[in-house]
């Protein structure tokens, strides 16, 4: 309509996105060296395609606590790439059944003396 509301019936198309930002993990991350056994910071950020819950009740939502908790999970064990990190978390994340799709920013700021490097992972379910 011209006044910019929808008329009375209309269907209407609900895409609901959760993120988390500016997450930060203590990471044992690496494949040099002196990074074995070490931990360095990562920062996530995470936004998931979900299902809209019908009701104005957790159980039918994620819970974003989950997005650190997972990361503080993966992050617990030496991993070499943040790819590989960044898709465990991904997979995490679809193993959840609100969750439809995740894309996983990641930044590792100690990787470069004079830059900032990292990667982007997103992972959606198919459809059966």
């Amino acid at each position: 309509m011209a006044d910019g509301t929808m008329p009375v019936g209309s269907e209407v198309a609900v895409r609901t996105k959760v993120f988390v930002r500016d997450l930060r993990v203590e990471a044992l991350i690496g494949v040099l060296g002196h990074e074995q056994g070490q931990r360095q910071p990562l920062f996530l950020d995470v936004e998931m395609d979900v299902l809209t819950p019908d009701a104005d009740d957790l159980d039918q939502a994620l819970d974003y606590r989950l997005v650190g908790e997972l990361a503080e999970d993966i992050a617990a064990t030496q991993i070499g790439l943040v790819e590989v990190f960044a898709e465990h978390l991904a997979r995490r994340l679809l193993d959840r059944a609100p969750v439809q799709s995740a894309r996983v920013h990641l930044r590792k700021p100690q990787a470069l003396t004079n830059g900032l490097a990292g990667t982007e992972v997103t992972l959606a379910r198919t459809s059966a």
